[in-house]
């Protein structure tokens, strides 16, 4: 008898729900606290496993973005100075066409091979110099591999890369000599053949630019659907978890009423058999 008597089994089953409400009131203020539902892995495994790969996805993208403009500045500073020598060339071949005319002396000749000479070295100045970062862009010794072939890395996983090759533009910018009839001979053929390899090399790298450019376009519509996708999964539903914690706050208290009146009764029970 005195064992049944200890035993209140109304108030064993008030605490339990009791605790539970608890758990569920605090695992509600923490998703309110903190705004994310997905707080612990027990709270949704699958969904956090989801929007773990969706937010790497978000990180990824974002720094694909950031390589692609990057590479995009390089490609700018790259056609500026190829550019410069699509310039000095242009101004060469017309300078060649002038001294072809034999309305001109030698000294005349003489003095325009002096200008010649000078876009030449300059173009040379130029192809040597023209750097992004410390590295060189006109002599085919940049890249990874050193080639002058340029990898940019334009997505968020291994394989979403675009490479670029820009040749050694110092091999088309041409030696031209107006002060003899052989060199007025092979002069223009030499500069025309240099030309096509400079407006090939821009083409290229405009081609590249524009690629970029719609990558970085796709990149970012991806980016922000998959922050979106990682949000709905993740983030609270403020007036939905509000209301469910006021509704495990008045369940906790109506659950410590239920308890307290079944210690009471338990407890007035002995008394009464004592």
């Amino acid at each position: 008898m005195s064992n049944s008597l200890n035993t209140n089994i109304a108030s064993q089953q008030a605490n339990l729900y009791s605790n539970q409400n608890t758990l569920n009131q605090n695992k509600s203020l923490n998703a309110l606290s903190s705004g994310s539902k997905l707080t612990q892995a027990a709270n949704d495994s699958a969904s956090l496993a989801i929007s773990e790969k969706l937010l790497a996805l978000v990180s990824g993208s974002g720094l694909a973005i950031q390589n692609s403009n990057e590479m995009i500045g390089l490609y700018q500073v790259a056609d500026g100075g190829l550019s410069g020598i699509e310039d000095n060339t242009q101004r060469i071949r017309v300078l060649t066409l002038q001294a072809s005319n034999d309305t001109l002396s030698s000294s005349d000749r003489q003095s325009i091979q002096k200008e010649i000479d000078g876009l030449s070295e300059s173009s040379l100045d130029i192809a040597n110099s023209t750097s992004f970062n410390g590295i060189n862009l006109l002599d085919a010794t940049g890249g990874s591999q050193g080639n002058g072939t340029f990898v940019a890395q334009t997505g968020a996983d291994s394989g979403d890369t675009l490479s670029t090759s820009i040749s050694d533009i110092r091999l088309s910018i041409p030696s031209v000599d107006v002060t003899t009839q052989a060199g007025l001979a092979s002069a223009l053929d030499d500069i025309d053949s240099g030309l096509s390899d400079i407006q090939s090399s821009r083409a290229t790298i405009g081609a590249s630019q524009n690629a970029l450019s719609s990558n970085v376009k796709n990149t970012w519509v991806g980016q922000i659907n998959a922050a979106s996708a990682a949000s709905q999964l993740r983030d609270v539903d403020f007036a939905l978890e509000s209301a469910n914690f006021s509704r495990q706050n008045i369940l906790a208290q109506t659950g410590s009423f239920a308890q307290s009146q079944a210690n009471s009764r338990g407890s007035n029970l002995v008394g009464l058999l004592g």
